[in-house]
């Protein structure tokens, strides 16, 4: 993205609060990508594939593979939605995906088995995040990714950082909200500090939305509030805190510049006496977690109710990415597997051992002759 497009988007009404759109948000990104697949097309390349796995009949799953195929459709990409009838084929169905050359991202659209217990793991649906291939997770919620967000590891190819890692579309479609928001990032400063100073609250602790984004947000200088039905955490220096009785819902909110809603129920609501002039409400939620009437009267607060749009060019954006980066003819081919990196490692210490043994054998052959 150039520095004109990384400049805040969104305006903030000194008088009131202001409700916004963020399509002005995820225009950039959805032209860049379109940008890229005309340049494919023009060297006689094929679009990203992206794959999308549907085993549930959950009517919001089936809403966003519908939105996904078209936003696909509208940017150049081509996408291919695989419908199972059993949820128990969808492990081979995603290992074949992952395999296929022709397949450049994968997206499953969960919940699958929900909850439910897995001899895998301790829900099968996480076991399922686990088996997508890093090589081909647009939503960026594999194990290798998760595990880089939360050391704050943002290259895979240390140290030629060549092969950015992915980050979750939802939370990073609020991260780019936020921060084409007025009064949030600095852009002046170095990368891990462009938040500094700021006071986060997220509602939310989910590892789709929630946790990684307090992460994220976190590493980039805040300090974060991350808010779930039985504990409030705080994010510092890119460390979890636990917080004292003293803490509580409200206070975090009150010392709060930016708050961010994702309670998955109707009833709840954020109380608006708690919210500070000029502050940014972001809500990820599918229900609104706020009065939005009574929240506009406060002076400079910028809300946003939805983030859907940005979510959709967040995934695509993190296909072109996988493609440029694993798939493309340009690509650069790097091994980001410690565990092949350890194998390599030894294998090739083995082999060396193994010469100097035979050569000192035969030397003293010869010797003896």
């Amino acid at each position: 993205m150039s520095n004109q497009e990384s400049k805040p988007v969104i305006k903030a009404d000194p008088t009131k609060g202001v409700k916004v759109d963020v399509g002005d948000v995820s225009k950039p990104f959805r032209n860049e990508i379109k940008q890229k697949v005309a340049a494919l097309k023009k060297e006689g390349i094929e679009s990203p594939l992206l794959v999308g796995l549907l085993a549930n009949k959950d009517p919001a799953a089936r809403k966003y593979a519908e939105w996904t195929g078209k936003a696909c459709r509208a940017d150049g990409l081509r996408y291919e939605l695989r419908i199972l009838d059993d949820p128990i084929e969808v492990e081979s169905a995603l290992i074949d995906a992952n395999d296929d050359p022709r397949v450049h991202g994968i997206i499953v659209y969960y919940p699958i088995f929900g909850q439910q217990e897995s001899f895998s793991g301790e829900s099968q649906d996480d076991y399922l995040r686990d088996t997508v291939s890093h090589k081909c997770d647009v939503e960026g919620l594999c194990h290798l990714y998760r595990t880089n967000l939360y050391r704050n590891v943002r290259f895979l190819d240390y140290p030629t950082n060549n092969q950015k890692c992915l980050l979750p579309c939802t939370a990073l479609s609020t991260l780019k909200i936020i921060e084409a928001c007025p009064g949030t990032y600095d852009m002046t400063k170095p990368v891990g500090r462009k938040l500094e100073g700021k006071t986060v609250t997220i509602i939310n602790r989910s590892e789709i939305v929630g946790r990684p984004l307090a992460a994220m947000l976190a590493n980039d200088g805040a300090v974060v509030y991350s808010i779930d039905i039985n504990s409030i955490y705080m994010f510092r220096d890119g460390r979890l805190h636990p917080c004292g009785d003293d803490v509580n819902p409200e206070s975090c909110v009150r010392k709060s510049s930016i708050v961010v809603t994702g309670v998955p129920t109707k009833n709840y609501k954020l109380p608006t006496e708690w919210i500070n002039p000029n502050t940014t409400v972001v809500n990820v939620a599918s229900f609104k977690n706020v009065d939005e009437e009574e929240l506009l009267k406060i002076p400079g607060v910028v809300y946003v109710p939805l983030v859907g749009k940005v979510t959709v060019a967040m995934l695509l954006r993190n296909l072109m990415r996988l493609y440029e980066q694993f798939h493309s003819p340009n690509s650069v081919k790097t091994n980001t597997n410690p565990n092949e990196s350890t194998s390599t490692f030894w294998t090739i210490g083995l082999q060396a051992y193994s010469a100097v043994v035979l050569t000192a054998v035969l030397a003293m052959q010869l010797l003896k002759k």
